[in-house]
């Protein structure tokens, strides 16, 4: 799959002075910035591209960012909520998608029935393919990923 292909048709292109109300959502732009940066939509629509029926609709690659946008905002945990944001310019505009390139919750819906409960080895595939091109950037000197360590790391967490 070709790297354009996964490329928004709106891109922020300029900063300016607005007299709106700007919310909590400065940083979802450089979420998708960096989305895009580690190249995963190429990944996904790689490996999920097929579970299209047919050629309308949204691509795999777009469901994908946006789902991750909405767990990446957390304002709401509802599949409704989808088709609030397909109408919020502002909401588009930040994940760089023109408003037909929102999905809606109906879309969303159907996406996520797409998916068998055997899909856990394919998103661990996905993990293992970013784990190792993360080390590649990383290059650590030892890797150590004993189950004493892995517990320690899990209780630093909570």
């Amino acid at each position: 799959m070709n790297k354009n292909e996964c490329k928004s048709k709106c891109k922020i292109n300029k900063i300016g002075v607005t007299n709106d109300t700007l919310t909590g959502r400065g940083g979802m732009a450089l979420f998708v910035k960096y989305l895009s940066s580690v190249e995963i939509y190429q990944l996904l629509q790689s490996i999920f591209g097929d579970i299209r029926k047919n050629n309308k609709g949204l691509p795999v690659w777009s469901i994908f960012k946006q789902v991750f946008c909405w767990f990446y905002d957390g304002t709401s945990r509802h599949l409704n909520y989808f088709d609030k944001l397909k109408d919020d310019e502002g909401y588009a505009s930040i994940i760089e998608n023109s408003h037909d390139e929102m999905a809606s919750s109906h879309q969303m819906k159907r996406f996520f029935k797409s998916f068998s409960w055997l899909c856990g080895g394919v998103f661990r595939k996905i993990l293992r393919k970013m784990f190792i091109w993360r080390l590649k950037i990383e290059k650590p000197k030892v890797i150590d990923l004993t189950k004493k360590d892995i517990i320690l790391w899990k209780s630093n967490i909570l």
